[in-house]
């Protein structure tokens, strides 16, 4: 009976120990770390017009924060080079791609500020054939730009302003009405990507620095597949092929000396000496004998 009123007495003080914190482990309680503040990228900052009207494209020019128009006035220069140098569509496509990849800020500015400045341009153009010209001219930027942004960012916005503008100003300026087909509709109306960032691998290479258009990254070389790499010291690479020096061949244990025979013995006096061109001399250079009376 004194057992049992022994056990259960050590059981309850063990049981207050860990209610009351007398007893086990420590009850400090872990406060996480904050999580770090999330930036989004400078892309997904900039501003949108709200609307498909012009006076929705000069709010967001005008606004506080938007590069001025002088600072803006060559940021066109690298597509135009690009376009002077290749004539082929694949390069040209690609090369837009690789400027928007570069700096996709920039040619957002360079976007909306050059549809305002063709809208611009023809309030002063006095005759038709003038207002073709620079509406020609303009969407040679415009349109490249937009599909550029469209594959690379998967973002429609950019390709909807530039067709729904088009559309008004070819009844302005061209008398001609135009009606979106299906798929052009339906390539209008994608949902623009939330993050604007998600693209793409392109393992191609850099049209721009095939055209000298802009310089080549520097970024730390490459190790070749068959190169070794030392931590503290240089990268060895190995010597070509023609050069290479090949490991000693192993040599193989000296083996015994095969048994030769014994030297013949010398020939008697009385032998004439055997002629060398003879077929039936034998290895010892002695004639065979010959019976006697034959």
């Amino acid at each position: 009976m004194k057992v049992k009123i022994a056990q259960f007495t050590l059981c309850s003080g063990l049981l207050a120990g860990w209610l009351f914190g007398m007893g086990g482990c420590s009850t400090t309680q872990v406060v996480p770390d904050a999580p770090p503040p999330v930036t989004p990228p400078p892309y997904v900052q900039v501003p949108h017009p709200t609307g498909t009207d012009m006076a929705d494209l000069r709010a967001i020019l005008f606004s506080k924060g938007t590069p001025t128009a002088e600072s803006l006035k060559t940021c066109d220069a690298d597509f135009n080079r690009l376009r002077t140098v290749t004539q082929s569509d694949d390069e040209r496509r690609e090369g837009v791609r690789e400027l928007l990849r570069r700096d996709p800020v920039l040619y957002h500015w360079c976007f909306y500020t050059r549809i305002f400045e063709l809208d611009e341009g023809l309030k002063t153009a006095t005759y038709i054939d003038e207002k073709q010209k620079k509406v020609i001219e303009a969407y040679l930027f415009i349109v490249p730009v937009a599909r550029a942004f469209m594959s690379e960012f998967h973002d429609s916005r950019y390709l909807r302003w530039a067709v729904l503008h088009y559309k008004r100003l070819s009844e302005w300026v061209f008398y001609r009405k135009l009606e979106l087909s299906p798929e052009e509709t339906a390539e209008l109306v994608q949902i623009s990507n939330p993050f604007g960032l998600w693209r793409e691998a392109t393992p191609r290479g850099s049209v721009l620095e095939k055209y000298n258009i802009v310089a080549a990254d520097t970024a730390p070389p490459a190790l070749a597949p068959d190169a070794s790499f030392s931590p503290s010291g240089p990268v060895l690479e190995r010597a070509p092929a023609s050069s290479e020096p090949t490991a000693p061949a192993e040599e193989l244990p000296p083996t015994a000396p095969a048994d030769e025979p014994p030297p013949p013995p010398p020939a008697p006096a009385d032998v004439p000496a055997a002629d060398a061109s003879a077929n039936d001399v034998p290895i010892g250079g002695v004639l065979p004998a010959t019976e006697s009376g034959s």
